[in-house]
C-alpha cells in the first residue's frame, strides 16, 4: 500500500512538472509571436514618396535606357571616321587563272583597311546623333518631372482625403443625434415620421459619403503604393511634410516663361533638327565621297597565280584614295524628299507642342482664378453655417427650434468643411500643375534646383 501511494505521489509531481512545462512553452510561444508580429509602418515623408517613385519608375528606367542607347549611338556613327582592320582568308582552290572569289583573289589570309575620309553625310548623320543624345536628356527630366507630378498629386489628395474623411465622420455623429432625436420625438408623439424619414435619410447620404471617401482612400493608398514600389498596406503619410503650397504667380502672363521652361516644347524643338540633320545627310549623298583603303594578302602557290604572271609574289598590298562621285540614282533622291517630309512633320510637331504648352498655362492661370473664388465661397459657406448653429441655439431657447435642428446646423457645418478641403485640394493641385508648365516644380518637391540622378 505505501509503495502504491508512493508511486501515486511520483506521477501526480510528473504531471505537475508537465503542466509547468507546457505553460512556460505556451508563454515563450506567445512572446515570440509578441516580438515577431509587424511593427506599425513608418510614414512616408513627401519628400521620400517622391524619390521612391523616381526610382522606381518603369518609364523613367526606360528613359534613362533611351539616354544610354542614344550616347552609344553618337559613339558609333562618330567613330565612322576611325580607321577599320578585316582580317580574313580566302583561301580556296582555283583551276585555270585565278579569279576573285567574292571580290578577292584567292588567298592563303588577308587583311583590310579602310577609313572615310572626307563625307559631307556622313557629318550630317554625327550630328543628328549628337542632337539625338540632347533630346534622350531632355526627355529623360521630362519624364521625371511627370513622376513627380503624378506622385505630388496622389500624395495631396490623399491627405487632402484624410481630412475630408475626418470631417466627414464629424458630420456623421450629428446626422445620427440628429436622426436619435427625430425619432424620440416620434415616440414621444411630439414628431412625425416624415421627419424621422428625412434624418434617416441625411444620415445615409452621409453614410454614402464616407463610403465613397474610404474607397477612395484606399485607392489612392494602392496607387501610392505602386509609385513607390511598397504594399498599400505599408504606406502611411506624414502630413506634415508637404512642403507650403507654392504661392500663385503675381505675373498676369506666364506664356512666355513656361515656353522657355518647357520640356516638352525643348523636346520637340530638339527632335525637329535631329530630323532636318537626317535630311540633310540624305541629301549629302549625292556628294562626292572619299575612303582610305588598303589590302594585303598572301597567295598560295597552288592556286597557279606564277603560270598566268611573270612576276608572282606571295606578298602583296595595296592602298589608296577611293573617290566616289554619285552621278545618277532616283532611289537616293526619293529618299532625301522622304526625309525633308518628315523633318517637316517634325517642324509642325514642335509648334503644336508650343500653342500647346502655351494654352495650357493660360488654361491653368484661369481655372486658379476660379478655384481661388470657389474656396473663399467655401469659406463664407463654413462662416454662415457656424453662425447658423447660434441662430438655432437662440431658437431653441425660444421654443421655436428643437435639438435636431441644432445637430443638423452642426451637421451643414462639417458637410461645408469638406466642400472646402476639396476645393481647397483642387486650388493646390493646379498650382502644383503650374509650376510643372512653368519648369518650378522640383525646386518645389525636392527642395533643389539641380537635376535629380538615379
Amino acid at each position: 500500500m505505501m509503495r502504491a501511494a508512493s508511486q501515486m505521489r511520483s506521477e501526480r509531481a510528473a504531471t505537475s512538472r508537465g503542466r509547468l512545462r507546457l505553460r512556460a512553452l505556451a508563454f515563450l510561444l506567445a512572446a515570440s509571436l509578441g516580438l515577431a508580429s509587424p511593427l506599425p509602418a513608418q510614414p512616408i515623408t513627401f519628400r521620400q514618396a517622391i524619390e521612391m517613385a523616381l526610382e522606381h519608375s518603369g518609364a523613367l528606367r526606360a528613359a534613362s535606357a533611351e539616354r544610354i542607347r542614344t550616347q552609344k549611338q553618337y559613339k558609333v556613327e562618330h567613330y565612322a571616321y576611325y580607321p577599320k582592320v578585316y582580317f580574313g582568308t580566302g583561301l580556296g582552290y582555283s583551276f585555270g587563272q585565278p579569279i576573285a572569289v567574292a571580290g578577292q583573289a584567292p588567298s592563303i589570309f588577308n587583311v583590310s583597311h579602310t577609313q572615310t575620309i572626307f563625307n559631307l553625310a556622313t557629318k550630317s548623320v554625327i550630328k543628328a546623333a549628337e542632337i539625338d543624345t540632347r533630346a534622350a536628356e531632355i526627355d529623360y527630366k521630362n519624364q521625371s518631372d511627370q513622376v513627380m507630378l503624378d506622385t505630388a498629386l496622389i500624395y495631396l489628395e490623399l491627405e487632402s482625403t484624410q481630412r475630408r474623411l475626418a470631417a466627414a465622420h464629424e458630420e456623421k455623429e450629428a446626422a445620427s443625434r440628429a436622426l436619435f432625436i427625430a425619432q424620440q420625438r416620434q415616440l414621444e408623439g411630439v414628431g412625425s415620421a416624415v421627419e424621422s424619414t428625412r434624418a434617416e435619410l441625411d444620415e445615409a447620404r452621409v453614410e454614402l459619403r464616407i463610403a465613397t471617401l474610404v474607397s477612395n482612400l484606399e485607392t489612392l493608398r494602392a496607387r501610392l503604393g505602386t509609385a513607390i514600389g511598397q504594399p498599400a498596406t505599408q504606406v502611411e503619410i506624414a502630413a506634415d511634410s508637404i512642403p507650403a503650397p507654392p504661392q500663385a504667380a503675381n505675373q498676369d502672363d506666364l506664356t512666355q516663361q513656361a515656353l522657355a521652361n518647357s520640356l516638352s516644347v525643348r523636346l520637340a524643338d530638339e527632335r525637329a533638327r535631329a530630323a532636318h540633320e537626317r535630311a540633310r545627310a540624305e541629301h549629302r549623298m549625292r556628294y562626292p565621297s572619299i575612303n582610305l583603303d588598303g589590302q594585303y594578302a598572301l597567295f598560295s602557290e597552288f592556286n597557279n597565280y606564277s603560270q598566268y604572271y611573270q612576276k608572282f609574289s606571295r606578298n602583296n598590298y595595296s592602298f589608296g584614295l577611293n573617290i566616289r562621285i554619285p552621278l545618277f540614282n532616283m532611289e537616293q533622291n526619293s529618299a532625301a524628299a522622304a526625309a525633308y517630309a518628315v523633318a517637316m512633320k517634325a517642324d509642325a510637331e514642335a509648334q503644336t507642342a508650343r500653342e500647346e504648352a502655351a494654352a495650357e498655362v493660360v488654361r491653368t492661370q484661369h481655372s486658379l482664378l476660379r478655384l481661388e473664388a470657389a474656396a473663399r465661397v467655401a469659406r463664407l459657406e463654413i462662416d454662415v453655417a457656424q453662425a447658423n448653429i447660434d441662430a438655432v441655439q437662440l431658437e431653441i431657447e425660444q421654443g421655436v427650434a428643437t435639438p435636431r435642428d441644432e445637430e443638423m446646423a452642426r451637421a451643414a457645418v462639417a458637410s461645408r468643411q469638406v466642400q472646402l478641403l476639396e476645393s481647397q485640394f483642387d486650388y493646390v493641385s493646379a498650382q502644383v500643375q503650374l509650376l510643372r508648365q512653368t519648369g518650378e516644380l522640383r525646386s518645389w518637391a525636392l527642395g533643389q534646383q539641380g537635376e535629380w540622378n538615379p
